[in-house]
């Protein structure tokens, strides 16, 4: 399952794919459909993806995150062995 952060920024880049105005705000968990469903949305709108869109979004995002996470290993590996980086592995890093 993705992770909570990654749901939330599912369904904010949901939302305003949808709606680029619309307004949300929760102050729960989401898991599940009802969950979503319990969002408040301003201006009387509703969204109009589900849980199960949210959760595939949610999981391209942390697929995205461990695509990042590799990369960095990858980049510090080869500075300790003194080797080449690519250049997606040197944009990894931050100066």
């Amino acid at each position: 399952m993705a992770t909570q952060s990654n749901i939330q920024k599912a369904i904010n880049l949901l939302a305003k794919e949808q709606d680029s105005e619309i307004r949300w705000s929760y102050s729960h968990t989401i898991n599940n459909q009802t969950d979503l469903n319990n969002i408040d949305v301003e201006d009387d709108k509703a969204f109009t993806f589900t849980f199960a869109d949210v959760e595939t979004k949610a999981d391209e995002l942390d697929t995205a995150d461990d695509a990042k996470v590799d990369l960095k290993a990858s980049a510090k590996a080869k500075l300790i062995a003194g080797e080449a980086l690519t250049e997606d592995e040197a944009n990894t890093i931050v100066l």
